[in-house]
């Protein structure tokens, strides 16, 4: 496909602290950028919320990803492409990420060229 969206919110599950900030609701989208680019972007989708968190992305799949790219580039915090870790089966259609190194709370960007 062309594009995919969701979000994730996390507090701490067990207080009312979260009406105090302490919270975090993000999201993320694919998008098809062009013929050959394909990318993937976070963004904090509510300021209000302050938690911190060190869960770090484990790994991003996608699926319906028909040709194995010529490379992935992930793009945090100084914004200079990294080189990403990633294999595609081509018969199952799907790209796998691993280890982006991004925190769920960072803002990145990855960009897939086919």
């Amino acid at each position: 496909g062309d594009y995919a969206n969701g979000t994730i919110y996390m507090d701490d599950g067990e207080t009312f602290d979260y009406k105090n900030g302490q919270y975090f609701y993000w999201g993320f989208i694919y998008k098809k950028e062009g013929d050959h680019l394909h990318s993937i972007s976070s963004k904090n989708l509510d300021k209000g919320g302050k938690l911190e968190s060190d869960a770090i992305i484990e790994k991003i799949v996608i699926r319906g990803v028909r040709y194995y790219p010529t490379n992935v580039h992930i793009y945090l915090d100084d914004w200079n492409p990294e080189t990403a870790d990633y294999t595609h089966d081509r018969d199952a259609q799907t790209l796998i990420i691993r280890k982006p190194n991004a925190l769920l709370t960072q803002e990145f960007r990855i960009d897939i060229h086919m």
